[in-house]
């Protein structure tokens, strides 16, 4: 009897892997991917972004939701972001979690946000398709495991506002 399911596995095994490959989001990973930190922060990443479900990334340090030009991808061990004229704010989620972002609308409808004085940086990329409504809610679904992992050590500074 076990032989006939040897042939039952093997195959189930690799229509598994073929099915997996199929739905792996092409991402390239920051210059410090291989930061310990991002193995915390990717460990720590939720099932769900704006309601959409995980799914496999081809680099380390990465990690993805939902399926083709829709899906949100996040970025671990990017260049942390210096003084910029870009805008910077500060995103709050409903736990009154603070997360710093600088916000830049790319040319193909994408909006990418990336943290502001955390190192390792992080990087979220929305397009305008998966959240047309709100794409900060990306970043608002990702900012307990940023704070958690990542102590801020600067933050946005607007033109009102006054270093200490």
């Amino acid at each position: 009897m076990l032989r006939s399911r040897l042939p039952a596995l093997a195959a189930a095994g690799l229509m598994t892997v073929t099915l997996a490959s199929c739905g792996t989001v092409e991402v390239p990973a920051g210059p410090s991917a291989t930061d310990p930190v991002c193995a915390d922060i990717l460990l720590a990443a939720p099932e769900q972004v704006l309601g959409m479900d995980r799914v496999e990334t081809s680099s380390q340090g990465t990690a993805a939701w939902g399926h083709g030009e829709d899906a949100v991808v996040m970025r671990c061990g990017v260049t942390p972001p210096g003084p910029t004229t870009d805008l910077c704010t500060t995103l709050e989620d409903a736990n009154g979690v603070q997360v710093d972002w600088v916000v830049r609308e790319l040319e193909d409808d994408v909006f990418l946000y990336t943290t502001f004085g955390r190192d390792p940086a992080i990087d979220v990329s929305v397009p305008r398709s998966a959240a047309p409504d709100q794409p900060s809610g990306a970043a608002l679904d990702l900012a307990q495991v940023v704070s958690r992992n990542i102590e801020a050590t600067d933050y946005c500074v607007g033109p009102g506002d006054e270093e200490e």
